[in-house]
């Protein structure tokens, strides 16, 4: 479901004399789920970049050399992934296996696009050491087909040694090591990494640049490539959001590049900064309708009328946490009747604010909506 947009005290409208850098970059990439694409992005070619420090000698316990044989990387396969996740234990994207006096030797290894969110205990011995204490079954098999590939003793226990973070080599993580950073280079592997192959393929890349070229910047620096690549990122995120609407129960598909010389030529915004100000204005208001939107769709059927109907109903044997889902449900419904009476109203000519008014004098007839679905829900409750 489309999301509000950006909203809360603590974010700052944007102005159009912005530099556009650091956690505001960040926020307006996110329009468009920037580092998230990044962030998987990164896990398929840092695992990559992993594979191919099998056979060289790294540093083990207590200094030793041991060199890496094979690797469990969870973060390459969904199942594993979930699986680890559910486990509610932290973890690392990979293990690296191999040996040491004949014993076999665990490293953790965390992909990291950034270092500025690298966490130390990601890649300690005790972390790893705790999830291996009664891993996921899926884990525990791909870890012994690990240490089998990498020839070692079954019979022996394995050594924990503290892993690193893998992440490109460029200024900004440079930044993070010591003496002027807080990273041990110890710790961290630093990968080429070249901005254009990288960011081409993802969602966002053409509207990048096209910012970029409006700017008259070069894309000739990975930080500048990634820079570029969050905005159009952002931009096209933010222009999806805008032309779905608020009753649209997906963003729809667009040709951004199209869309944002429109709104350049329409609104004469010059550069990428007055065309993020401008976003960002209008997003908020959007972010208002959809507030208001919420707003009405509590007061239909909220949670204590489900409470008040099952009191009124005699002794339950719905406990708080299933009557929470039940009431979702009920609400995913109403939600649905909600939106497309919505979506109809804009159909006919109405703006977004008309068609909430029109909703909201429309409330009693959803409120009764819902009241069948709990009684049908709660009826059917009390059969079983």
């Amino acid at each position: 479901m489309p999301g509000p947009g950006p909203r809360g005290p603590q974010r700052r409208p944007i102005s159009p004399s912005s530099p556009l850098e650091g956690r505001q970059l960040w926020r307006v990439g996110d329009w468009g789920g920037a580092s998230e694409q990044i962030g998987r992005r990164w896990e398929v070619l840092g695992a990559e970049e992993l594979r191919g420090l099998l056979g060289q000698p790294r540093p083990g316990p207590d200094g030793r050399p041991y060199t890496p044989r094979a690797a469990a990387i969870i973060s390459a396969e969904r199942a594993l992934a979930e699986a680890v996740h559910r486990s509610g234990k932290p973890h690392a994207d990979a293990l690296l296996v191999g040996t040491v006096d004949e014993a076999p030797v665990l490293e953790p290894v965390d992909f990291k696009w950034t270092l500025e969110t690298a966490e130390l205990r990601q890649v300690g011995k005790e972390v790893l050491e705790a999830l291996l204490a009664n891993p996921p079954p899926l884990l525990a098999e791909r870890l012994a087909q690990a240490l089998a590939e990498a020839g070692c003793p079954l019979d022996r226990p394995p050594r924990y040694h503290t892993g690193f973070f893998l992440a490109p080599d460029y200024p900004p993580n440079r930044a993070q090591l010591a003496p002027r950073g807080s990273l041990d280079p110890d710790m961290v592997v630093l990968c080429p990494v070249d901005g254009l192959t990288f960011f081409s393929p993802l969602l966002g890349w053409e509207v990048a640049q096209a910012l970029a070229s409006a700017d008259h910047s070069l894309l000739d620096r990975l930080e500048v490539v990634e820079r570029y690549y969050r905005l159009g990122a952002g931009v096209l995120g933010a222009l999806r959001r805008l032309r779905s609407g608020i009753f649209a129960e997906q963003l729809i598909d667009l040709d951004g590049v199209a869309e944002l010389a429109d709104l350049r030529a329409q609104h004469r915004l010059r550069t990428t900064a007055e065309v993020v100000a401008y976003l960002d204005r209008a997003l908020r208001a959007r972010a208002e309708l959809v507030e208001r939107l919420q707003q009405i769709e509590r007061a239909v059927y909220p949670f204590s009328a489900l409470r008040q109907e099952v009191a009124r109903r005699g002794p339950a044997a719905l406990d708080d946490r299933r009557l929470g889902r039940l009431h979702g449900e009920i609400m995913k419904r109403v939600r649905a009747e909600l939106w497309r009476a919505g979506r109809r109203l804009v159909a006919e000519g109405q703006t977004e604010q008309q068609a909430l008014v029109a909703l909201e004098a429309l409330g009693a007839r959803f409120t009764r909506l819902a009241q069948r679905e709990a009684d049908l829900a709660l009826s059917s409750n009390a059969a079983r």
